[in-house]
């Protein structure tokens, strides 16, 4: 009895102070994970497309799945030339999987420092957005499905190539796919924050991150 009451005891004076009772680390339901240093809050798309454009809605079903709903032709956007961006992102270990073919164990986040060349950004007007889908009633003709949650594309970035770096505590914990990297302290570059890379280049301009916005049938409803 003696023992259960010294163990409450700490506990409280724990809480108390303020300190945590299980050490904590960054996962995918971390909303760090989205800090990025560049891009905060940007989303990879899984592919790298020409679709997607600012005014597409996609939905996410009860079950998880995503769907294309509609590219509002209505919502105009506007373009950026933004130069060449470089600088640290966290990705879930899923999203690299898709867009890189890369498997790292465990759930905690991937710290990758990116650079992105010549960018276009593509960006809307909040003016524009309210008008179209609350003023003009548009997205109660869109948010049909209550059980879905429904996502309105507000910025995208688009490249004709991109560069992944990753160091090598990160690449520790990779598993599958090391073969896909080029070891610049391997090709005599000295020693390097991020030594293992991964270009990707496209012949046109392709959509690599997106902004989205939460939408509802009212404005900010959610």
């Amino acid at each position: 009895m003696k023992k259960v009451i010294g163990i409450n005891i700490l506990i409280i004076f724990m809480l108390l102070l303020n300190i945590p009772l299980i050490a904590q680390t960054i996962t995918v339901e971390d909303s760090v994970a989205r800090e990025n240093a560049i891009l905060k809050n940007f989303i990879p798309f899984s592919t790298p497309r020409t679709s997607g454009r600012p005014g597409s809605v996609f939905r996410i079903s009860a079950s998880g799945k995503r769907f294309f709903v509609e590219d509002i032709k209505q919502i105009k956007s506007y373009i950026s030339k933004d130069g060449n961006i470089k600088g640290i992102m966290y990705f879930t270990p899923s999203e690299i999987l898709e867009i890189l073919n890369l498997n790292f164990n465990g759930n905690d986040v991937v710290k990758c420092e990116v650079e992105i060349k010549n960018v276009i950004r593509e960006y809307t007007d909040q003016a524009n957005v309210d008008k179209v889908l609350w003023d003009d009633d548009k997205a109660e003709d869109i948010v049909v499905d209550e059980k879905s949650k429904y996502y309105l594309i507000r910025e995208t970035i688009s490249t004709k190539e991109i560069t992944y770096s990753f160091s090598n505590e990160t690449i520790a914990r990779l598993y599958r796919g090391k073969d896909q990297l080029t070891n610049l302290e391997a090709q005599g570059s000295g020693q390097v924050d991020f030594p293992y890379q991964i270009k990707r280049k496209f012949k046109t301009l392709h959509r690599i991150f997106y902004l989205d916005q939460k939408i509802g049938e009212k404005a900010y409803e959610n």
